[in-house]
């Protein structure tokens, strides 16, 4: 009896591993919610969110990247803007990337962060030790059990098992017209001095922000526009409770002026600058509300689970749907910008094939299909749509992947 028992158990464990595999490139589409005391599992990414390059992991961990090269971000010695995917053979898979002005950075099954191309402002977390710009991916120092990155435009936070952040490079610098009054640098992982342990972080332009167990928010960095979410626009170098949120939340996903989270309920909540609709709330003159320093719902959206952001933000919903608000002046946010310079509510994207997965770069957004297709829209300046800019680049475009990584 008891050997019967032991091989239904072990039949069990097996049903169960297998439904995990298979639900592993679904991953990203699933809202995390708070745990009692640390994250809930590892992050599947699958595109990057550099500033003017981007990557696509197919489904053996293998790297696929285009665009923006001046500094090796794209992990080959073509130092040069490249207009289609060149396939990186990198001697281990990844679970997710991220990447910001000119560097790289990935996460591997084992929990190790690596990064690669320009060392500036601490962004390769080796105390400085590589002063040039390197397209090897290296280990960064003194991080392990990783579940998730994120990045900015010249910092990085990793978030281990559990709960704790790691943040390196740039904190709180900003390359706005509105200069950041403090930052500081760190060239090494540096712990963050959060009051409870994270289940999410998440980075923009010049701030961070984290989610806690309990459902809180905590944010950090530049806040020339309350982005931080503490009813100020003091810049902070430490952590600090976001004020006045509905209810807990589940994802936080800061952009380049505000920050944008959705909760538990599956809504979505934005707060910070409002000079281009970034909030989504509808005003025709943004300007006179060029900021909000507490949160605030944008209506229209349900069932989200994930949000993109820059200047423009990109919502996705449980059944692959698109919407899109924010800086439209190059069709970013997916609308004709001669319509909309700025999209002040959440429009749909026309994307004919459900969307499992988006990510933002500078002045455009990326969706991956579930069939492996990679559609882009927006500015064609760093080549992300390819040779040739579309007659209207806001519809998206697909991007051509060399054959034998389509084939996996």
């Amino acid at each position: 009896m008891k050997r019967h028992l032991l091989l239904y158990a072990l039949c069990f464990l097996a049903f169960i591993a297998l439904l995990k595999d298979s639900r592993r490139d679904e991953d990203k589409a699933r809202v995390l919610m708070p745990a009692s005391d640390k994250v809930l599992s590892m992050t599947f990414q699958r595109l990057n969110q550099g500033e003017n390059h981007m990557c696509r992991l197919d489904k053996t961990g293998m790297l696929s990247c285009w665009g923006k090269n001046l500094k090796g971000q794209l992990g080959n010695p073509r130092f040069a803007l490249q207009s289609e995917p060149q396939t990186l053979r990198f001697n281990r898979p990844f679970s997710m990337m991220e990447g910001g002005a000119d560097f790289s950075c990935a996460l591997t099954m084992a929990g190790q962060v690596l990064c690669w191309g320009d060392p500036a402002m601490g962004v390769m977390g080796d105390a400085g030790v590589r002063a040039q710009s390197d397209i090897r991916p290296m280990t960064v120092p003194g991080l392990s059990a990783i579940v998730h990155i994120a990045s900015g435009f010249d910092g990085v936070c990793a978030l281990d098992a559990d709960g704790k952040v790691f943040c390196w490079g740039a904190i709180g610098r900003s390359n706005s017209r509105q200069r950041a009054r403090v930052f500081r640098t760190n060239s090494r992982p540096e712990p963050m001095s959060l009051p409870e342990p994270a289940i999410h972080v998440g980075f923009g332009t010049h701030h961070t922000c984290a989610v806690g167990a309990s459902g809180a928010a905590y944010c950090w960095g530049f806040n020339g526009m309350g982005a931080l979410g503490d009813g100020t626009v003091i810049d902070r170098m430490r952590p600090l409770r976001v004020l006045n949120l509905p209810e807990k939340l589940a994802t936080i996903t800061p952009g380049y002026l505000q920050t944008c989270a959705i909760a538990v309920s599956q809504r979505v909540y934005c707060w910070g600058a409002n000079y281009e609709n970034q909030l989504g709330d509808g005003l025709r003159n943004p300007a006179e509300d060029a900021k909000r320093l507490s949160p605030g719902r944008v209506l229209g959206l349900e069932n989200i689970v994930q949000l993109s952001s820059a200047s423009h933000t990109c919502a996705l919903n449980a059944s692959g749907r698109v919407f899109c608000w924010g800086y439209n002046e190059h069709g970013s946010a997916g609308q004709d910008p001669a319509r909309y310079p700025n999209v002040p509510v959440p429009m749909p994207v026309a994307l004919e094939a459900p969307v499992v997965e988006l990510a933002q770069n500078e002045w455009g957004m990326c969706a991956l299909t579930g069939s492996e297709q990679v559609y882009c829209w927006g500015s064609n300046k760093a080549k992300l749509l390819g040779n040739r800019t579309p007659e209207r680049p806001w519809l998206p475009v697909e991007i051509s992947f060399p054959q034998s990584v389509a084939a996996r």
